[in-house]
Protein backbone atom coordinates (compact mmCIF):
# COMPACT_ATOMS: atom_id res chain seq x y z
CA UNK A 1 0.00 0.00 0.00
CA UNK A 2 1.03 3.63 -0.50
CA UNK A 3 2.64 5.35 2.48
CA UNK A 4 0.03 8.12 2.28
CA UNK A 5 -2.95 7.66 4.59
CA UNK A 6 -6.11 9.73 4.44
CA UNK A 7 -5.66 10.72 8.06
CA UNK A 8 -3.16 9.92 10.77
CA UNK A 9 -4.11 10.94 14.28
CA UNK A 10 -1.62 10.13 17.00
CA UNK A 11 -3.48 8.70 20.00
CA UNK A 12 -0.52 9.30 22.31
CA UNK A 13 1.77 12.29 21.98
CA UNK A 14 3.21 14.55 24.66
CA UNK A 15 4.11 18.08 25.47
CA UNK A 16 7.15 18.62 27.66
CA UNK A 17 5.80 21.48 29.70
CA UNK A 18 8.37 23.94 31.06
CA UNK A 19 9.18 23.33 34.72
CA UNK A 20 8.56 27.03 35.27
CA UNK A 21 4.86 26.28 34.85
CA UNK A 22 4.98 24.83 38.35
CA UNK A 23 7.60 26.96 40.05
CA UNK A 24 5.90 30.10 38.76
CA UNK A 25 2.36 28.95 39.41
CA UNK A 26 2.84 27.46 42.87
CA UNK A 27 5.12 30.27 44.12
CA UNK A 28 6.80 27.91 46.59
CA UNK A 29 3.64 27.85 48.72
CA UNK A 30 4.25 24.18 49.44
CA UNK A 31 7.82 24.80 50.58
CA UNK A 32 10.15 21.85 50.12
CA UNK A 33 7.36 19.84 48.48
CA UNK A 34 7.03 22.26 45.55
CA UNK A 35 8.04 20.74 42.16
CA UNK A 36 11.12 22.53 40.91
CA UNK A 37 14.31 22.40 38.89
CA UNK A 38 17.47 21.29 40.70
CA UNK A 39 21.00 21.72 39.33
CA UNK A 40 22.51 18.97 41.48
CA UNK A 41 21.25 15.73 42.98
CA UNK A 42 22.93 12.77 44.67
CA UNK A 43 26.29 14.47 44.16
CA UNK A 44 25.83 14.82 40.42
CA UNK A 45 25.59 18.00 38.37
CA UNK A 46 22.88 18.30 35.75
CA UNK A 47 19.28 19.36 35.26
CA UNK A 48 16.88 17.55 37.55
CA UNK A 49 13.16 17.94 38.25
CA UNK A 50 11.87 17.31 41.76
CA UNK A 51 8.31 16.02 41.55
CA UNK A 52 7.40 16.26 45.22
CA UNK A 53 8.37 12.61 45.63
CA UNK A 54 11.12 11.48 43.26
CA UNK A 55 13.78 13.24 41.23
CA UNK A 56 14.00 12.79 37.49
CA UNK A 57 16.96 13.73 35.35
CA UNK A 58 15.87 15.87 32.45
CA UNK A 59 17.25 15.49 28.97
CA UNK A 60 16.97 18.31 26.50
CA UNK A 61 14.39 17.66 23.81
CA UNK A 62 16.98 18.46 21.16
CA UNK A 63 19.21 15.70 22.55
CA UNK A 64 16.40 13.17 22.26
CA UNK A 65 15.41 14.35 18.80
CA UNK A 66 18.79 15.33 17.31
CA UNK A 67 18.78 12.36 14.94
CA UNK A 68 15.25 13.08 13.78
CA UNK A 69 15.75 16.60 12.52
CA UNK A 70 13.29 18.11 14.99
CA UNK A 71 13.74 21.56 16.52
CA UNK A 72 13.61 21.39 20.33
CA UNK A 73 10.99 24.13 20.63
CA UNK A 74 8.45 21.99 18.74
CA UNK A 75 7.41 20.52 22.11
CA UNK A 76 6.12 23.76 23.64
CA UNK A 77 5.63 26.18 20.73
CA UNK A 78 2.16 25.62 19.21
CA UNK A 79 3.10 27.18 15.85
CA UNK A 80 6.15 24.92 15.50
CA UNK A 81 4.10 21.94 16.63
CA UNK A 82 1.58 22.53 13.85
CA UNK A 83 4.38 22.95 11.32
CA UNK A 84 5.83 19.64 12.51
CA UNK A 85 2.46 17.90 12.06
CA UNK A 86 2.25 19.27 8.53
CA UNK A 87 5.72 17.96 7.71
CA UNK A 88 4.95 14.55 9.27
CA UNK A 89 1.64 14.20 7.43
CA UNK A 90 -0.23 13.91 10.73
CA UNK A 91 -3.68 15.46 11.02
CA UNK A 92 -3.85 15.77 14.81
CA UNK A 93 -2.38 14.58 18.09
CA UNK A 94 -3.89 13.54 21.41
CA UNK A 95 -1.45 15.25 23.76
CA UNK A 96 -0.55 14.21 27.30
CA UNK A 97 1.74 15.87 29.83
CA UNK A 98 5.27 14.86 30.70
CA UNK A 99 6.37 16.42 34.00
CA UNK A 100 2.98 16.46 35.69
CA UNK A 101 2.69 12.70 35.13
CA UNK A 102 5.59 12.35 37.55
CA UNK A 103 3.99 14.85 39.93
CA UNK A 104 0.86 12.67 40.02
CA UNK A 105 3.04 9.86 41.38
CA UNK A 106 3.73 12.07 44.41
CA UNK A 107 0.09 11.71 45.48
CA UNK A 108 1.08 8.35 46.97
CA UNK A 109 2.35 10.40 49.93
CA UNK A 110 -0.64 11.99 51.74
CA UNK A 111 1.40 15.09 52.64
CA UNK A 112 1.72 15.84 48.91
CA UNK A 113 -1.93 15.66 47.88
CA UNK A 114 -2.84 19.33 48.19
CA UNK A 115 0.27 20.18 46.19
CA UNK A 116 -0.52 17.59 43.50
CA UNK A 117 -4.06 18.91 43.02
CA UNK A 118 -2.73 22.47 42.74
CA UNK A 119 -0.03 21.38 40.29
CA UNK A 120 -2.38 19.49 37.98
CA UNK A 121 -4.77 22.45 37.88
CA UNK A 122 -1.90 24.70 36.88
CA UNK A 123 -0.85 22.25 34.17
CA UNK A 124 -4.41 21.88 32.88
CA UNK A 125 -4.77 25.66 32.53
CA UNK A 126 -1.43 25.91 30.73
CA UNK A 127 -2.27 22.93 28.52
CA UNK A 128 -5.67 24.34 27.58
CA UNK A 129 -3.99 27.56 26.46
CA UNK A 130 -1.37 25.63 24.47
CA UNK A 131 -3.98 23.53 22.67
CA UNK A 132 -6.32 26.48 22.08
CA UNK A 133 -3.94 27.68 19.34
CA UNK A 134 -5.43 24.96 17.09
CA UNK A 135 -7.99 22.84 18.99
CA UNK A 136 -8.81 20.72 15.94
CA UNK A 137 -5.22 19.44 15.73
CA UNK A 138 -3.91 19.76 19.30
CA UNK A 139 -6.22 17.56 21.38
CA UNK A 140 -5.26 18.14 24.98
CA UNK A 141 -5.71 15.62 27.78
CA UNK A 142 -6.16 16.92 31.32
CA UNK A 143 -4.28 15.41 34.26
CA UNK A 144 -6.66 14.45 37.10
CA UNK A 145 -5.48 12.95 40.37
CA UNK A 146 -8.01 10.64 42.02
CA UNK A 147 -7.39 10.80 45.76
CA UNK A 148 -10.52 12.98 46.06
CA UNK A 149 -13.17 11.69 43.60
CA UNK A 150 -15.46 14.72 43.99
CA UNK A 151 -12.56 17.08 43.27
CA UNK A 152 -11.65 14.91 40.28
CA UNK A 153 -15.20 15.08 38.91
CA UNK A 154 -15.23 18.87 39.29
CA UNK A 155 -11.89 19.06 37.45
CA UNK A 156 -13.34 17.02 34.58
CA UNK A 157 -16.13 19.56 34.13
CA UNK A 158 -13.77 22.51 34.50
CA UNK A 159 -11.24 21.24 31.95
CA UNK A 160 -13.90 20.20 29.46
CA UNK A 161 -15.20 23.77 29.49
CA UNK A 162 -11.65 24.88 28.71
CA UNK A 163 -11.56 22.64 25.63
CA UNK A 164 -9.49 19.67 26.85
CA UNK A 165 -10.69 16.42 25.32
CA UNK A 166 -10.18 13.72 27.95
CA UNK A 167 -8.45 12.93 31.23
CA UNK A 168 -5.55 10.80 32.40
CA UNK A 169 -5.93 9.48 35.94
CA UNK A 170 -3.61 7.63 38.31
CA UNK A 171 -3.24 4.12 36.90
CA UNK A 172 -4.07 2.85 40.37
CA UNK A 173 -5.45 5.00 43.20
CA UNK A 174 -2.83 6.63 45.46
CA UNK A 175 -1.74 4.77 48.57
CA UNK A 176 -4.41 4.60 51.26
CA UNK A 177 -7.29 5.31 48.86
CA UNK A 178 -9.98 2.70 48.11
CA UNK A 179 -9.79 0.74 44.85
CA UNK A 180 -11.56 2.18 41.82
CA UNK A 181 -14.43 -0.34 42.11
CA UNK A 182 -15.48 1.38 45.34
CA UNK A 183 -18.67 3.42 45.02
CA UNK A 184 -16.81 6.54 46.17
CA UNK A 185 -15.52 6.90 42.60
CA UNK A 186 -18.93 6.66 40.96
CA UNK A 187 -19.19 10.45 40.93
CA UNK A 188 -16.12 10.53 38.68
CA UNK A 189 -17.31 7.79 36.32
CA UNK A 190 -20.78 9.38 36.14
CA UNK A 191 -19.26 12.74 35.24
CA UNK A 192 -17.04 11.23 32.53
CA UNK A 193 -19.97 9.33 31.07
CA UNK A 194 -22.25 12.37 31.15
CA UNK A 195 -19.65 14.66 29.52
CA UNK A 196 -18.40 11.98 27.07
CA UNK A 197 -14.90 12.31 28.51
CA UNK A 198 -12.56 9.40 27.70
CA UNK A 199 -10.44 8.18 30.62
CA UNK A 200 -6.84 7.11 30.07
CA UNK A 201 -4.72 4.80 32.19
CA UNK A 202 -1.24 5.85 31.06
CA UNK A 203 2.12 4.40 31.92
CA UNK A 204 4.08 6.13 34.73
CA UNK A 205 1.06 7.62 36.55
CA UNK A 206 0.60 4.80 39.06
CA UNK A 207 2.63 3.57 42.03
CA UNK A 208 5.55 1.95 40.19
CA UNK A 209 8.54 4.21 39.76
CA UNK A 210 9.77 5.04 36.28
CA UNK A 211 12.69 2.69 35.75
CA UNK A 212 14.59 5.34 33.76
CA UNK A 213 14.93 7.78 36.66
CA UNK A 214 17.57 6.21 38.85
CA UNK A 215 20.54 7.77 40.60
CA UNK A 216 22.29 5.22 42.81
CA UNK A 217 23.99 1.87 42.22
CA UNK A 218 21.20 0.11 44.10
CA UNK A 219 18.49 1.81 42.04
CA UNK A 220 20.24 0.87 38.81
CA UNK A 221 20.39 -2.74 39.96
CA UNK A 222 16.62 -2.69 40.63
CA UNK A 223 15.61 -0.85 37.47
CA UNK A 224 15.17 -3.91 35.20
CA UNK A 225 12.45 -5.20 37.52
CA UNK A 226 10.85 -1.76 37.67
CA UNK A 227 10.57 -1.81 33.88
CA UNK A 228 8.51 -5.00 33.91
CA UNK A 229 6.41 -3.84 36.86
CA UNK A 230 5.75 -0.56 35.09
CA UNK A 231 4.48 -2.16 31.89
CA UNK A 232 2.30 -4.61 33.88
CA UNK A 233 0.71 -2.15 36.29
CA UNK A 234 -2.43 -1.62 34.22
CA UNK A 235 -3.53 -5.27 34.55
CA UNK A 236 -4.68 -5.05 38.17
CA UNK A 237 -7.12 -2.11 37.85
CA UNK A 238 -8.48 -3.56 34.61
CA UNK A 239 -9.20 -6.94 36.16
CA UNK A 240 -10.14 -5.99 39.71
CA UNK A 241 -11.98 -2.74 39.07
CA UNK A 242 -13.10 -1.98 35.55
CA UNK A 243 -14.02 -5.58 34.60
CA UNK A 244 -14.74 -7.75 37.66
CA UNK A 245 -15.36 -4.63 39.77
CA UNK A 246 -18.17 -3.96 37.29
CA UNK A 247 -17.39 -0.32 36.59
CA UNK A 248 -17.87 -0.95 32.87
CA UNK A 249 -21.17 -2.74 33.54
CA UNK A 250 -22.49 0.07 35.73
CA UNK A 251 -21.39 2.76 33.26
CA UNK A 252 -22.06 1.33 29.79
CA UNK A 253 -21.05 4.52 27.93
CA UNK A 254 -17.74 5.01 29.73
CA UNK A 255 -14.72 5.20 27.39
CA UNK A 256 -11.51 3.67 28.71
CA UNK A 257 -8.09 3.88 27.03
CA UNK A 258 -4.88 2.06 28.03
CA UNK A 259 -1.99 4.07 26.67
CA UNK A 260 1.70 3.35 26.09
CA UNK A 261 1.57 -0.11 27.66
CA UNK A 262 1.81 -1.52 24.11
CA UNK A 263 -0.40 -4.48 23.12
CA UNK A 264 1.67 -7.68 23.20
CA UNK A 265 0.33 -8.52 26.68
CA UNK A 266 -3.34 -8.26 25.70
CA UNK A 267 -3.95 -11.78 24.29
CA UNK A 268 -2.41 -13.48 27.35
CA UNK A 269 -4.36 -11.20 29.67
CA UNK A 270 -7.60 -12.08 27.88
CA UNK A 271 -6.75 -15.79 28.17
CA UNK A 272 -6.28 -15.42 31.92
CA UNK A 273 -9.62 -13.62 32.16
CA UNK A 274 -11.23 -16.60 30.47
CA UNK A 275 -9.44 -18.92 32.90
CA UNK A 276 -10.84 -16.95 35.81
CA UNK A 277 -14.33 -17.59 34.54
CA UNK A 278 -13.42 -21.19 33.67
CA UNK A 279 -11.12 -23.58 35.55
CA UNK A 280 -9.94 -21.02 38.13
CA UNK A 281 -13.46 -19.80 38.82
CA UNK A 282 -14.28 -22.76 41.05
CA UNK A 283 -11.81 -21.45 43.61
CA UNK A 284 -13.12 -17.89 43.94
CA UNK A 285 -16.50 -16.17 43.96
CA UNK A 286 -16.69 -13.74 41.07
CA UNK A 287 -19.58 -11.45 40.17
CA UNK A 288 -21.81 -12.30 37.23
CA UNK A 289 -20.79 -10.00 34.39
CA UNK A 290 -22.95 -8.86 31.50
CA UNK A 291 -20.56 -10.53 29.02
CA UNK A 292 -17.52 -12.82 29.13
CA UNK A 293 -14.71 -11.00 30.92
CA UNK A 294 -12.32 -11.07 27.96
CA UNK A 295 -14.92 -9.43 25.72
CA UNK A 296 -14.52 -6.13 27.60
CA UNK A 297 -11.04 -5.95 26.11
CA UNK A 298 -12.57 -6.33 22.63
CA UNK A 299 -15.42 -3.85 22.77
CA UNK A 300 -15.13 -1.54 25.82
CA UNK A 301 -11.43 -0.76 26.14
CA UNK A 302 -9.02 0.76 23.61
CA UNK A 303 -5.33 -0.14 23.58
CA UNK A 304 -2.51 2.12 22.47
CA UNK A 305 0.70 1.08 20.76
CA UNK A 306 3.76 2.89 19.45
CA UNK A 307 6.12 0.37 17.82
CA UNK A 308 5.23 -3.01 19.34
CA UNK A 309 6.90 -5.70 17.18
CA UNK A 310 4.26 -8.21 18.30
CA UNK A 311 1.38 -5.90 17.48
CA UNK A 312 0.17 -7.99 14.54
CA UNK A 313 -0.73 -10.98 16.70
CA UNK A 314 -2.35 -8.85 19.38
CA UNK A 315 -4.41 -6.85 16.89
CA UNK A 316 -5.66 -10.02 15.23
CA UNK A 317 -6.74 -11.26 18.68
CA UNK A 318 -8.35 -8.15 20.13
CA UNK A 319 -9.59 -6.63 16.86
CA UNK A 320 -8.39 -3.72 14.74
CA UNK A 321 -11.23 -1.52 16.04
CA UNK A 322 -9.74 -1.47 19.56
CA UNK A 323 -6.10 -0.50 18.89
CA UNK A 324 -4.83 3.05 18.35
CA UNK A 325 -1.41 4.05 17.10
CA UNK A 326 0.41 6.88 18.84
CA UNK A 327 3.78 8.46 18.08
CA UNK A 328 4.90 9.11 21.70
CA UNK A 329 6.40 12.31 20.29
CA UNK A 330 8.70 13.89 21.44
CA UNK A 331 9.94 11.23 23.89
CA UNK A 332 12.93 8.99 23.33
CA UNK A 333 11.03 6.21 21.48
CA UNK A 334 9.01 8.58 19.39
CA UNK A 335 8.18 8.62 15.71
CA UNK A 336 8.97 11.93 14.02
CA UNK A 337 8.48 13.30 10.53
CA UNK A 338 8.59 9.77 9.06
CA UNK A 339 5.17 8.96 10.53
CA UNK A 340 3.46 8.16 7.22
CA UNK A 341 6.11 5.66 6.10
CA UNK A 342 6.47 4.24 9.61
CA UNK A 343 2.81 3.34 10.14
CA UNK A 344 2.55 2.08 6.56
CA UNK A 345 5.26 -0.45 7.34
CA UNK A 346 4.07 -1.17 10.89
CA UNK A 347 0.58 -2.16 9.72
CA UNK A 348 1.51 -3.51 6.29
CA UNK A 349 -0.10 -6.90 6.98
CA UNK A 350 -3.59 -5.47 7.53
CA UNK A 351 -6.29 -4.55 5.07
CA UNK A 352 -6.55 -0.92 3.98
CA UNK A 353 -9.77 -0.63 6.01
CA UNK A 354 -8.11 -1.87 9.19
CA UNK A 355 -5.04 0.27 8.57
CA UNK A 356 -7.17 3.40 8.45
CA UNK A 357 -8.76 2.42 11.79
CA UNK A 358 -5.40 1.80 13.43
CA UNK A 359 -3.68 5.00 12.31
CA UNK A 360 -6.49 7.42 13.04
CA UNK A 361 -10.05 6.17 12.65
CA UNK A 362 -10.30 4.62 16.10
CA UNK A 363 -8.85 7.71 17.77
CA UNK A 364 -11.31 9.90 15.87
CA UNK A 365 -14.14 7.72 17.18
CA UNK A 366 -12.98 7.91 20.80
CA UNK A 367 -12.64 11.70 20.85
CA UNK A 368 -15.50 12.59 18.52
CA UNK A 369 -13.27 14.04 15.79
CA UNK A 370 -15.23 14.78 12.62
Amino acid sequence: MSDKFNRIISADSHVIEPAEVYTGGLHNRFGDLTPRIMEEYAGKKGTFFFTGDQVMKLRRVDEEQRDKGVDASVSWDPARRIAFLDEAGVEAEVIYATLVSMVMHAANLPKNRDMVRAAVRIFNDWHAEFCSQDPKRLLGIAAVTTDDPKWAADEVRRTRKKGLRGIVINTVPPDGCPPYRHKDYDVLWETCEETDTPITLHIVTGKVRDFAHVHTKEENESSPGWLFDLFSEVKTPLANDFIFGQILDRFPKLKLVCSEFEVNWVPAFMWYLDMLEGPFGARVELPKLERPASEYMRDRIWHGMVDDPFGDQAIEYVGASQVCWGSDFPHVRSIGTNAQAFVSDLFRNFSPEDQEKLVGGNTASIYGIN
